[in-house]
């Protein structure tokens, strides 16, 4: 009987032993973003080190906010969707100020120019459909473009906006470029398909690529400002879409691993498409920002995306939200460190519009749910 009373101890022991060690290995598993969740979490496959301190998370402006960013002296600019205005305030949303108000219409998008003194919005006006307006906020004019006019950006300088034209007649699409208030325009170079745009920093040229989608080779191209030289600089992936740095000498992308696949990761190269390469982070471009010492990448991973997205069409196209997590990386060796510790992120946040603060000592992002403003300080 005594043999029997110890056999049954020792195995009640060792089973204890072996519950205490399953429950902390998986508990404490620093490669999934958000342990427990229902659905699949993106997972990082690389060894994640120097996990910092555990910085908390808060709301500097208490306000529901669109189109958020940052000045070079450090004010933030974003319009107010509360008080129907744009407006600007300080990193610690104190000082608040009116830019310009009574708009006709609800802004979908705003692009503001790299000295903030004017802005691009696209505004939804009742029936009519979404119209692109300039706003100089120096003169508090504001301006309707073409309703034949889409994926407005800025130049370097803010001089110029380059911009989508679609003709109304044969319905073919031009690469253009032109004043602020569509002026002065000048076609660089056709294209085939709906194309994202964006200037290249510290060049005399823009890049454009199609609008990512699972189910199509992204083609990433450039041309410059006189409508020379175009050059097709990468295609090799599905889905792709891309951010260059500050200097314009590399390109964060993010594509699909595979065509119509539920996988993404983020990849870098050069400025013509070469020394390509996986960060195996699986995040996209627009969960990102460089920092500007050109190397190292602050981003969201996200979480909870059901098992079958396909993406980045459905995160775009569908009532999708994700459970992010903050990290950096140094892309030139690969490390990473995680920014906030999993313990001190007490809510959801599905992260946009990242930006950091001047002195890079905080980290801005929009939550697309509920359009508050957070801030990370690092």
């Amino acid at each position: 009987m005594k043999k029997v009373f110890y056999f049954s101890a020792s195995l009640l022991f060792l089973t204890l032993i072996f519950w205490v060690a399953y429950n902390f290995a998986f508990k404490n598993n620093v490669h999934d973003p958000s342990v427990g969740s229902k659905t699949e979490t993106f997972t990082n496959k690389t060894d994640l080190t120097d996990s910092v301190s555990s910085a908390s998370i808060t709301n500097p402006i208490n306000e529901n906010i669109l189109g958020a960013a940052i000045s070079e002296n450090g004010e933030i600019y974003y319009y107010s969707l509360d008080n129907q205005a744009l407006k600007k305030a300080s990193l610690e949303g104190k000082n608040k100020s009116v830019l310009l108000s009574n708009l006709p219409g609800t802004p979908l998008r705003i692009v503001w120019s790299p000295k903030r003194d004017k802005a691009l919005i696209l505004l939804k006006q009742l029936s009519d459909q979404p119209l692109w307006y300039f706003a100089n906020l120096e003169n508090k004019t504001l301006i309707p473009l073409k309703a034949e006019m889409s994926r407005l950006v800025w130049d370097n300088l803010g001089d110029k906006i380059f911009y989508q034209y679609t003709d109304p007649r044969s319905g073919e699409r031009t690469l253009n470029i032109s004043n602020p208030d569509g002026t002065d325009w000048k076609n660089l170079t056709a294209l085939k398909r709906d194309t994202f745009i964006s200037a290249i920093p510290h060049s005399a040229s823009v890049s454009f690529w199609s609008k990512p989608s699972a189910l199509e080779k992204t083609f990433f191209e450039s041309v410059g400002i006189d409508g020379n030289n175009r050059r097709l600089l990468f295609s090799e992936k599905f889905g792709a879409d891309y951010l260059w740095s500050p200097d314009g000498e590399k390109v964060l992308a993010s594509a699909s691993e595979e065509k119509g696949g539920s996988g993404i990761l983020l990849y870098a190269m050069n400025n013509n498409g070469g020394e390509f390469q996986s960060l195996s982070i699986p995040t996209l471009v627009s969960k990102a920002v460089w920092s500007k010492d050109n190397k190292t990448v602050y981003y969201a991973l996200p979480g909870a995306l059901p098992k079958d997205a396909m993406l980045p069409d459905d995160y775009f196209n569908k009532p999708l939200s994700t459970k992010d997590t903050f990290w950096k990386i140094d892309t030139s060796t690969g490390k990473q460190s995680r920014l906030v510790d999993i313990k001190d992120i007490t809510q959801s946040f599905d992260s946009a519009d990242l930006f950091l603060s001047p002195d890079e000592d905080a980290l801005f992002f929009t939550e697309r749910t509920t359009h508050k403003l957070y801030r990370i300080d690092l």
